[in-house]
């Protein structure tokens, strides 16, 4: 008799193990490259220490590791442009695979250019810059671009989805924009000061509540998996924890 594969539809201990252990490492990553940048931080920032992962990067953190291992689980599966679960794994796995590798790359050519040339005395230095781009800002200005038609592919991808979840994706896309805004054309200017703070909160919350209205009708007709309901229940915590952790800050 042979025993379950990791990509049974059945949510399995195994499974478990290997979501824990996915969520373990992401954290480990995080931390590594807030110490890879640290060289460019405490030059410019004066730090005398490495940056502790806040409640929002362990938050982060936790759901690329889970969003990765997911996508680990999913590739291959005949299911996977009609499982919204898996279609989740695959949009934030992908925004890991951006922001980190964004992230890492700016960190690792700051520390190179830090540790191996001398700045001249009146001499500006732009050291922490990279392609014209503050290296703390890198993956925010370049991510969510290059993010575009990724989300356009898979909107196109998913299109034998049910209609509620079609237009979450399409939400995505909308936040996408919605940041680049922000980032490049100075959104928040054209605001209020108190919608200013909560931008982003509120720009990811439209894919998010779109989210949790599919699942809800995907649950109510008894359409909803393990991989729906894991990925769903996640990412809606993570977001509800931190709006929490800004209203009591």
């Amino acid at each position: 008799m042979k025993s379950p594969a990791v990509t049974s539809d059945r949510l399995s201990i195994l499974h478990l193990m290997l979501l824990t252990a996915g969520i373990s490492i992401a954290l480990v990553v995080a931390r590594c490259i807030e110490h890879v940048r640290f060289t460019a931080d405490a030059h410019y920032y004066n730090l005398e220490r490495v940056v502790e992962l806040d409640l929002f990067g362990v938050l982060v953190a936790s759901i690329y590791g889970l969003s990765v291992t997911l996508l680990v689980f999913a590739v291959g599966s005949k299911d996977f442009w009609v499982n919204p679960g898996k279609t989740l794994a695959l949009l934030f796995a992908s925004m890991c695979i951006l922001n980190w590798g964004l992230e890492l790359f700016a960190a690792t050519v700051t520390h190179f250019r830090l540790t191996t040339t001398t700045q001249a005395t009146g001499v500006a230095d732009n050291r922490g810059y990279i392609w014209g781009i503050w290296y703390r800002s890198l993956a925010v200005d370049v991510g969510y671009v290059v993010c575009l038609p990724i989300l356009l592919w898979v909107i196109y991808k998913t299109r034998e989805q049910p209609l509620l979840w079609r237009t979450t994706w399409i939400a995505f896309l909308v936040f996408a924009l919605l940041i680049i805004g922000q980032v490049h054309f100075g959104l928040t200017g054209y605001v209020t000061a108190f919608f200013a703070n909560w931008y982003f909160e509120a720009a990811i919350g439209l894919p998010i509540f779109q989210m949790a209205a599919a699942a809800i009708r995907s649950a109510s007709k008894g359409e909803i998996n393990w991989w729906t309901t894991v990925t769903a229940l996640a990412i809606a915590a993570a977001w509800c924890a931190g709006v929490a952790n800004k209203l009591i800050a």
